[in-house]
């Protein structure tokens, strides 16, 4: 069978297409990612609508994140923990480029870690973010967001313009949405609505279950995890 013909702006199957959905919008901070390479083959990634939807922004899919630092300009990266400072110390400062890590909270990590030039930028982070509307991603933090939230997000806080980039979290809502009335509502509330209610302990034992049950219905131990 062959592979279905895919959007080349928006990658996903033209029967898909979102692009025409996408607002296109001026950003006065300039908006660099540095993506993961399991995260570009993600189909629900929500990088690429920032970077079809806003006028400053690039989308570099890296391997070795040092490479790709030496052909941005200067920035400061939006991620959290240790060392990192409140959003609101860059306010008051000149525009710069807000460099986002495109990963899972594991990926995302190590590209820190393994990346000397990465780790030696100066790091800010959102002090409220607002709860993630990105429903069929469980993520080990309570506050965790998805790749656009914390852009629209950082870009409105920055701005001074609440809701200016609302129209790129609708396109993230609609792809959502398709993705749970393809998996169906039984599907969708035993894999993610459960976890929200579980405690720790019960879902790291309800994930070993789930385990258990996928190494039955797949032939060997490396099978996909999402």
């Amino acid at each position: 069978m062959s592979a279905r013909p895919l959007c080349p702006l928006c990658q996903r199957p033209l029967p898909s297409c979102y692009c025409l959905h996408v607002p296109r919008l001026h950003n006065r901070w300039p908006v660099r990612i540095l993506q993961h390479p399991q995260e570009a083959a993600h189909a629900l990634g929500t990088a690429r609508i920032a970077a079809l939807g806003l006028s400053d922004c690039v989308l570099s899919t890296v391997n070795t994140p040092d490479a790709a630092l030496l052909q941005l300009e200067d920035c400061v990266v939006l991620y959290p923990g240790e060392g990192s400072q409140p959003l609101s110390r860059l306010r008051s400062g000149p525009v710069t480029g807000l460099l986002f890590l495109d990963g899972t909270w594991r990926k995302s990590k190590r590209m820190l870690l393994e990346s000397p030039a990465l780790a030696a930028l100066p790091r800010y982070h959102l002090e409220s973010p607002e709860p993630s509307r990105y429903r069929i991603r469980r993520e080990p933090r309570a506050h965790a967001i998805s790749t656009l939230e914390a852009i629209v997000q950082s870009l409105e806080f920055l701005e001074g313009a609440p809701g200016r980039y609302a129209g790129l979290l609708t396109v993230m809502d609609m792809l959502v949405d398709e993705q749970i009335r393809h998996m169906g509502a039984d599907v969708y509330r035993r894999r993610y609505l459960k976890a929200e209610t579980e405690s720790p302990q019960s879902r790291h034992l309800s994930a070993e279950s789930e385990s258990a049950e996928r190494s039955d219905r797949t032939p060997g131990p490396d099978a996909p995890d999402h």
